[in-house]
């Protein structure tokens, strides 16, 4: 879990500094990697959500990860 919740912060980091394609993979291994407690990785995922929303609003891509989030949060 402690390496998954590591992977959102590198894609958080990776959304501010401008880099969309890495944002994605991170959160993307985050949530496929192995061992992991989904509520727990998708409340910590929310910041990435919102930094993919603020930086990438236009970005079909970052748009599709966040509905994903959405969907694993309970389409909150």
């Amino acid at each position: 879990m402690r390496i998954a919740e590591a992977r959102v912060t590198l894609g958080v980091v990776a959304a501010r500094e401008g880099d969309l394609d890495s944002a994605l993979a991170f959160g993307e291994r985050a949530l496929t990697g192995g061992r992991r407690s989904l509520p727990s990785l998708a409340m910590v995922s929310a910041d990435l959500g919102q930094a993919l929303q603020s930086q990438y609003a236009h970005a079909s891509e970052a748009q599709a990860f966040v509905a994903h989030l959405r969907e694993l949060r309970g389409g909150q």
